[in-house]
């Protein structure tokens, strides 16, 4: 009943950076896991980790906006060329029936204490970013379990319904009791916060509270592996610098 649960998010092709995440997971013995989405995109691992995560045993893998992009056939007008281009060679990384299955993933989750989504529980196909207050009252309006984990924008963060800001967030905060909570996990293989290292965040049911945990990795290896597939160099780049 009281069990924690690790929620993980933005993978996006870093196999290192999940390796050292799963490997923290299971250090501590959490057998509860969820993955927000965005498994791919960016980095040049892929199918390697979609293939690592299914081994891990997380129950839960949401779709988020990569997965859908990989799964289309068409072009995608909405994003740069470069990210375009990467889309186009994970494509090409996957069969057509490995492309469909991530298409159908569910947008959402719903488990018996707390929620999730990739981006935003409002219009959730949108892949709105929850970064201000403004767009967390949109969120909170379609909440229905009192906390809440999404991804998507790659920054760790808490809102909690009523207060005008988001938490500053060093690694631990109790859950507020009668009180609307999301939670941004972070991201394990592309930080955006100017902290390099994986992210992602653990949910203690016992303590009632929400652990971020950063895990540092071989970046080293990711960027190799980006540049040695002739993908974009500031993907590889940024990776270093956490943003």
């Amino acid at each position: 009943m009281h069990e924690p649960v690790a929620i993980i998010s933005d993978i996006h092709g870093n196999l290192p950076a999940l390796k050292a995440v799963i490997e923290d997971i299971e250090k501590q013995g959490i057998r509860e896991r969820v993955c927000l989405g965005d498994i791919v995109g960016y980095g040049a691992q892929p199918a390697e980790c979609l293939e690592l995560l299914i081994a891990s045993d997380f129950q839960v893998i949401l779709r988020g906006n990569h997965e859908v992009y990989v799964a289309a056939d068409e072009e995608l007008p909405n994003v740069s060329a470069e990210t375009a281009e990467v889309i186009r060679w994970t494509r090409g990384r996957f069969t057509l029936e490995q492309r469909a299955w991530l298409g159908a993933l569910p947008m959402t989750w719903q488990g018996r204490d707390c929620e999730a989504v990739h981006a935003s529980l409002h219009q959730p196909e949108q892949w709105s970013y929850v970064l201000e207050p403004a767009a967390a009252a949109r969120h909170f309006a379609h909440q229905s379990k009192p906390l809440c984990f999404i991804g998507h924008s790659h920054q760790p963060k808490m809102f909690v319904e009523g207060e005008d800001r988001a938490l500053h967030i060093t690694s631990l905060e109790s859950v507020r009791a009668n009180r609307k909570q999301v939670v941004n996990v972070g991201a394990v293989g592309q930080p955006r916060d100017k902290d390099e290292r994986a992210c992602y965040v653990v949910y203690r049911r016992a303590e009632q509270d929400v652990w971020w945990r950063r895990i540092p990795y071989d970046i080293a290896a990711a960027q190799k592996a980006i540049l040695d597939a002739g993908l974009p160099g500031k993907y590889a780049h940024r990776l270093a610098v956490g943003k």
